[in-house]
């Protein structure tokens, strides 16, 4: 008899150890909240600030830089949700910068261009990744601006909901 009472003294101090454990831990599957205005961060947890904020009736969300991304660099994560808003039927514009100042190297423009074109393969391995899809039905413009350098950069993303009719 006292082998089987050491037994159950064992279970239920495990037990109690692991739900009091259980129930100090963060939600894994947290939502995110739906805002207007993100910052990029090469991370999932952008794709899902950004899949929250595309999901809700928001006119526009507007994604900034906290580093200096070139036009041809734009980060993959980045591309992924372009190739889903044109895959919607939307469209990607490359907005100029407004200043009348030239770019060092306009040629920074069309290799943009030319990565979001080669990003239609891209396409094909994240069809099956639906957070994309909160993208599709939206266009995008790629605001760009004059570094301190010369150099054309990224200023932000913005996404604009497009108006169904």
């Amino acid at each position: 008899m006292k082998h089987k009472t050491y037994k159950n003294y064992w279970f239920a101090a495990l037990f109690l150890l692991l739900t009091a454990c259980a129930s100090n831990m963060p939600p894994t599957t947290a939502k995110a909240l739906a805002k207007p205005e993100l910052t990029f961060v090469d991370l999932q947890s952008f794709d899902r600030e950004l899949m929250a904020s595309l999901s809700e009736p928001l006119p526009k969300v507007e994604v900034a830089f906290f580093d200096r991304i070139t036009p041809s660099a734009l980060p993959d994560r980045l591309q992924h949700w372009m190739v889903s808003v044109e895959s919607g039927g939307g469209s990607v514009k490359v907005v100029p910068p407004k200043s009348s100042v030239t770019a060092k190297n306009p040629f920074l423009l069309i290799s943009l261009v030319t990565s979001l074109w080669s990003a239609s393969d891209m396409f094909k391995s994240m069809s099956n990744q639906s957070h994309y899809k909160s993208a599709q039905g939206f266009d995008a413009e790629i605001i760009l601006k004059i570094d301190d350098k010369g150099d054309s950069v990224v200023e932000r993303v913005v996404f604009l909901k497009k108006l169904k009719g």
